[in-house]
């Protein structure tokens, strides 16, 4: 019988089964390889393989692979990629402020300074509770400061967590924040156009990422389509009317779910208002592990890059209050729109190479 494979992994070498995952291999043999999601979207366990084959879990760049989904097949040498900045630091819940029936801005102020780049999130732990992923985003009123990190976070019946928000949790509750992860952020200095799509809570880094990208250039050519399943999922309209002012920025609201109170808001889904993409596009698409697919999917057809970022979905409910604030809010949309660009369908492409990525999945609750 053939010899169990021999791994290096920064250079400490040990015994594995054929087949066996890589990151399994090496946590059984005392190796403390980090790690988070265990799904082949976070990043945090990617190794860059020095020699040998594997089989699986191939990553955004030749030679990368995730160590949670690839498998051993022989003799194989790796090295860890270490997360860049990752630390933890203590702060305090300082604001809690509804946006919609199920949607919270958490605003947490820290005792020092946590570094990331827009569209990544981090591990937020309230005293008493697990932590959970939320994407880190700015503010829809005033500007945020190195102080403050600000999440979108959707509250879920029975959630272990969100459910406690505004009640056991409290502004004042203690919390830690460990981070940041993923690999779906911003790339500054990088030509073309950006197409940014966002469904329900996956808005938060959407909106990070945008402000990112403004900064950066004020001119930047970006499209946002931002959707949901009903018109009352549409909570980010503030953030919708700002960008809409760019004259550079085509801003399409999207919602499934028929609804007759504005015409501002387009039927249908977000993917059926992707443009003609060309190779030199760049994509990120946060939300719906569906709507994330599809949109890697279409980016690959056509040779543009996409990072994405899937949150797992929570249940939607349609508050009537909600509702009639969304539609007022539609006539300042269409209002800022006409004085840059109009709000249009345009047509789906196919065809082209793969050059997508796929990053984190996120569950809220």
């Amino acid at each position: 019988m053939a010899s169990s494979p021999q791994i290096t992994l920064n250079g400490k070498s040990f015994r594995a089964r054929r087949g066996q995952l890589l990151l399994d291999a090496a946590l059984s043999n005392g190796i403390d390889l980090p790690h988070d999601c265990r799904a082949g979207h976070c990043g945090t366990c990617c190794v860059r393989l020095i020699s040998g084959e594997v089989r699986g879990g191939e990553g955004a760049e030749p030679d990368i692979v995730h160590a949670c989904q690839c498998r051993i097949l022989g003799d194989t040498v790796v090295e860890a990629i270490e997360p860049s900045g990752v630390r933890t630091v203590d702060g305090v819940l300082s604001s809690l402020r509804p946006l919609s029936r199920d949607v919270m801005e958490v605003a947490i102020t820290t005792d020092r300074a946590l570094p990331y780049l827009a569209g990544q999130y981090v591990q937020v732990r309230f005293n008493g509770y697990p932590s959970r992923p939320y994407s880190i985003t700015h503010p829809l009123r005033g500007n945020p400061n190195s102080l403050s990190v600000w999440f979108h976070v959707r509250r879920v019946d029975n959630g272990c967590v969100t459910s406690s928000l505004g009640k056991k949790i409290r502004p004042g509750h203690r919390v830690k924040l460990t981070g940041p992860y993923g690999s779906a952020h911003f790339r500054p200095n990088v030509p073309g156009r950006l197409i940014l799509v966002g469904t329900n809570t996956g808005f938060a880094p959407i909106w990070s990422i945008a402000g990112a990208a403004l900064r950066e250039n004020p001119e930047r050519r970006m499209m946002v389509i931002a959707g949901g399943r009903s018109i009352e999922s549409l909570y980010m309209h503030q953030a919708l009317v700002q960008l809409a002012r760019f004259p550079n920025v085509l801003v399409v609201p999207v919602c499934s779910t028929p609804q007759t109170l504005t015409s501002a808001v387009m039927p249908g889904r977000p993917t059926d208002y992707l443009p003609r993409l060309l190779p030199t596009d760049v994509l990120y698409a946060c939300g719906a592990p569906g709507m994330v697919d599809q949109v890697k999917s279409i980016a690959a057809q056509n040779g543009a890059v996409c990072y994405a970022d899937p949150f797992l979905p929570a249940t939607e409910e349609i508050a009537e209050s909600s509702v009639m604030t969304v539609a007022r809010w539609a006539g300042s949309l269409y209002q800022a729109a006409a004085r840059s660009v109009s709000i249009l369908p345009v047509a789906v492409a196919t065809g082209g190479n793969s050059r997508s990525m796929r990053i984190g999945w996120r569950k809220q609750g």
